[in-house]
């Protein structure tokens, strides 16, 4: 791992790059995400603000681990930030089952304007989280910032889609509460998960995270997979 903490200045620099690097690579996911970003100044501005603000945090630690545990810190919500938008679009949850997710999020309010701000949100969180895992993998040498942050983003996205699911089944039907019961124990999994991945050295391979299949009832009997380190 490195010896020497990095500088808030060196942070931007090498996000702002990465950003730059993405956009040139074609028509992938994250080509798309870190364009729109650039190609949209008031865009591009919000997200600086907020990822400046991120690594500020990051810099403020005078170790390099610690600066680890900090940028960790940061993926987390930024994981968080960005689940909503992407269960919308990798399930295609589309018209009144849509409106429906925003109401649970977002409450009750114009759902044109909350549908602009979700996007907004998903594409500069989504273009910090491939910055913060840039630096952690090639500045920090951190390999958590490879499979274990990986496993925790679908282990997330997983939680995130029962506890939609869960409550649309509710407002429908309100005669299965299986999907509503799971929904602590898949938080509690994710809090181990958290804790666990907090933890872990910076030369950490997949391998020293363990896996527990859950079967959860939904519509395509998807499998939910919460890992958790051995004791």
């Amino acid at each position: 791992m490195r010896t020497h903490a990095l500088s808030h200045t060196l942070l931007m620099e090498e996000s702002q790059s990465r950003i730059e690097g993405m956009a040139r690579e074609g028509s992938t996911s994250q080509a798309l995400v870190a364009r729109r970003i650039l190609e949209d100044i008031r865009l591009y501005r919000q997200w600086e603000a907020e990822h400046e603000r991120l690594m500020r945090t990051v810099a403020e630690e005078s170790r390099p681990l610690r600066q680890a545990v900090a940028l960790r810190n940061a993926c987390f919500g930024l994981i968080h930030r960005k689940a909503m938008f992407e269960y919308l679009r990798q399930h295609e949850i589309t018209g009144r089952a849509r409106h429906a997710v925003f109401e649970l999020v977002h409450g009750d309010g114009d759902y044109v304007k909350a549908v602009v701000a979700e996007h907004g949100n998903y594409v500069r969180s989504a273009s910090s989280l491939l910055c913060s895992k840039h630096l952690g993998i090639a500045l920090l040498e951190d390999r958590v910032f490879g499979d274990p942050m990986q496993r925790y983003e679908q282990c997330y996205a997983d939680y995130f889609r029962v506890f939609c699911e869960a409550a649309l089944a509710s407002n429908r039907y309100n005669n299965d509460d299986t999907l509503s019961t799971l929904l602590p124990y898949l938080k509690r999994q994710l809090g181990n998960l958290r804790r666990a991945i907090l933890a872990l050295p910076p030369e950490t391979k997949l391998s020293g995270l363990h896996s527990l299949a859950i079967r959860v009832p939904a519509a395509h009997s998807q499998r939910v997979v919460v890992p958790f380190r051995a004791a």
